[in-house]
């Protein structure tokens, strides 16, 4: 199925802060984003910047599995393996960059923003 309020939804935001980003981070593929009153510049290219802005939009804020992970990111049109989003979640989001929280419920292991 897919939901065409969260695809308008981004769109909106996107042109949002396509208005307000300089050519140069445009060409880039890295989106201002504000938080607060300063902006960053958030890039959301390949594997890792998609788990990115799944957490920048909240959608791992209550654990989820890596299916639902994996099949979040392909509504995103990010088409990885879902190994490869296995491996990432659980070795740079984990461990290296401490981002995530990995919890087991019912037998499967589940990801969640840490807080």
């Amino acid at each position: 199925m897919v939901d065409i309020h969260n695809y308008k939804h981004r769109l909106e935001r996107t042109l949002e802060h396509i208005k307000e980003a300089k050519p140069s981070e445009i060409s880039k593929n890295k989106i201002p984003i504000k938080e607060g009153k300063k902006i960053t510049n958030k890039d959301y290219s390949g594997l890792g910047g998609g788990i990115n802005l799944l957490i920048d939009e909240g959608y791992l804020e209550l654990p989820k599995s890596v299916d639902e992970i994996w099949n979040e990111l392909k509504k995103q049109v990010y088409h990885y393996p879902k190994s490869s989003v296995s491996k990432l979640l659980s070795i740079n989001f984990t461990k290296n960059q401490k981002i995530l929280n990995r919890v087991k419920e019912n037998k499967i292991w589940k990801y969640v923003i840490r807080k």
